[in-house]
């Protein structure tokens, strides 16, 4: 299955004025997904992520982007704050969606090969996916993660079409290219 949606609520335009719950209405009568963007700058709490959930209809799934504070390197508070991240994001339950994990340009192959290692160990299973220079990419493949916006297992795509045959996560920076998706791509796929 493709989880099409926008990265982030839409804002402006005819979604100017409208209640969050209006808003919300709105957006899951239009889309089956949204990557939430604000759970990179700070881990939802408990009772947000429940709410999250509750509000979700079915069907419906959240996708979550990775905090900034993750090094990518091996260590205590790593695996303590990813731990915490990815707890709150399984919480989730059938509303769980995928997580993009933003790894910085500077990150070194042998701290991130560990730093994967680590991730698979806590056990915390998930649509993950990762924005990774091309030669760390590679280091995915043995857990069957993908890297963004490269063919795999499935796919998590951002402002580009999804590769037609491959089910994963959908989303658009624009809310008129999500619709337009929608409207083009989508009915075709069946």
């Amino acid at each position: 299955m493709l989880y099409l949606g926008t990265s982030g609520w839409p804002s402006g335009g005819d979604w100017t004025g409208l209640s969050p719950r209006e808003r919300r209405r709105r957006y899951f009568a239009l889309f089956n997904s949204i990557e939430l963007t604000q759970t990179y700058r700070r881990v939802p709490d408990w009772d947000v992520v429940g709410r999250w959930r509750a509000y979700a209809p079915q069907g419906f799934v959240y996708s979550w982007v990775a905090p900034r504070y993750l090094s990518y390197r091996p260590g205590g508070e790593e695996r303590r704050g990813l731990r915490r991240f990815l707890r709150r994001h399984k919480r989730l339950g059938r509303a769980r969606g995928g997580v993009r994990f933003v790894v910085p340009a500077v990150a070194d192959p042998a701290a991130f090969a560990e730093w994967l290692d680590l991730l698979a160990e806590l056990e915390l299973p998930g649509d993950y996916a990762f924005e990774v220079r091309e030669e760390l990419g590679a280091l995915l493949e043995p857990y069957g993660w993908a890297a963004v916006n490269r063919p795999g297992a499935w796919q998590y795509t951002l402002d580009r079409p999804p590769l037609a045959d491959l089910p994963g996560y959908a989303y658009y920076g624009s809310l008129t290219a999500a619709l337009r998706h929608q409207r083009e791509v989508a009915p075709k796929r069946g």
